[in-house]
């Protein structure tokens, strides 16, 4: 996955679970989670889509696996 591939997972992510993917979760398993994920989110009419925190979490998470 590219980076902007694997941001948008986890974008995925946080807003159904409220944490970024786990470091231990292989390509497979994200873009798995992905394809549920999206048709989950797609599916919700009431827009409860919650993203706050999101970009400083992933930013955090960049700069500690960049280091």
């Amino acid at each position: 996955m590219n980076e902007k591939e694997l941001k948008e997972a986890n974008r995925l992510h946080w807003i159904v679970k409220g944490h970024l993917v786990p470091d231990s979760w292989d390509e497979k398993s994200i873009k798995q989670m992905y394809d549920s994920y999206f048709k989950r989110i797609w599916g919700n009419h009431e827009n409860c889509v919650n993203e706050e925190g999101f970009e400083e979490a992933w930013l955090k998470k960049q700069l500690t696996n960049n280091n």
